[in-house]
């Protein structure tokens, strides 16, 4: 990751976007942070936009006195940003004071970062027609068979920061679609505009999904049914200390292997698309958080 080392700054010199439709009870926050500190950083672009912290960013205003600076880091790449909105997101997993965004919200934050990634944007368009041209160059002299082209059509922006935010960009670009569909483009029907502003509102009231919604204004079928919600379920109790002990003691060895087996293939080969790599990226991630919990987990249970 190439941002820059955490430094103190200003909470008035950072510039924030309206993407939160609520900050949620800061309460919390502000109690976790006056007693033991800031645990993350806020992430701010090299020209003092907020990518990620507005609830910490906000906690630290309403504390005031000796907490009108706050650490933060800076980005200057989409890619980087990405990775500090998972860092975030894996960090404050399972934290009551985090609030998770919205699909709207995070329609939003996608907006954003389109904005401000629109100079490496057209600079990889740049870089696209001039391969672009050279391929059909060696097309026509002869130096490569016809016919291996392939264009690419997926969305930079989304296929980078989707896993970021726990989705993937299949899923990503179904929300877009919705979301862009929402704000009226011109000589988008009516009943289409209606039908994804309600869509929208129903997902971020998590009664229907993004698919069924999405093949539902593509199909131009009517809304989906909404979702099934699970009833509460309480937190499962620990098992017996000696099951435990053995089941991990079993378990370690064979992740220790996998990871060595993982670790030996070396980085991902340049040939391989996001679209193969991101699917799995996305999968370890999950993996990755669950394992962080347990960690974390047995971290506190030893202090206590």
């Amino acid at each position: 990751m190439t941002t820059s080392p955490e430094r103190l700054i200003s909470i008035e010199s950072v510039r924030v976007a309206p993407l939160r439709t609520t900050m949620g009870s800061l309460t919390p926050l502000g109690e976790s942070i006056r007693r033991e500190g800031l645990h993350q950083p806020i992430c701010v672009w090299k020209d003092g936009t907020l990518i990620s912290g507005a609830r910490r960013l906000r906690a630290h205003f309403l504390l005031g006195g000796s907490y009108r600076n706050i650490q933060a880091v800076f980005v200057d790449t989409l890619e980087d940003a990405a990775k500090r909105i998972q860092a975030d997101r894996e960090a404050g997993a399972g934290d009551s004071a985090t609030l998770p965004m919205q699909a709207s919200e995070m329609c939003r934050m996608w907006k954003l970062l389109r904005l401000l990634d629109e100079p490496a944007a057209l600079i990889r368009a740049d870089e696209a027609r001039r391969r672009g041209v050279e391929l059909r160059r060696r097309t026509v002299a002869g130096e490569r068979p016809r016919g291996r082209s392939k264009i690419r059509t997926e969305d930079y922006v989304l296929a980078t920061v989707a896993p970021a935010f726990g989705t993937s960009g299949t899923v990503a670009k179904r929300l877009w679609t919705i979301y862009v569909t929402a704000q009226g483009p011109d000589g988008t029907p009516p009943n289409k505009v209606r039908q994804a502003r309600e869509a929208m509102a129903a997902i971020d009231a998590g009664q229907s999904s993004i698919s069924a919604n999405y093949a539902a204004l593509v199909g131009g079928t009517t809304a989906p049914a909404p979702l099934q919600h699970r009833a509460y379920a309480a937190p499962t109790p620990s098992a017996p200390a000696a099951r435990q002990m053995t089941a991990w003691m079993k378990a370690v060895p064979q992740l220790e292997g996998l990871t060595a087996g993982l670790v030996e293939l070396g980085p991902p080969n340049p040939e391989l698309t996001w679209d193969q790599v991101g699917a799995v990226h996305a999968r370890l991630a999950v993996v990755r958080r669950e394992l962080d919990k347990m960690i974390r987990q047995m971290k506190e249970s030893n202090k206590s």
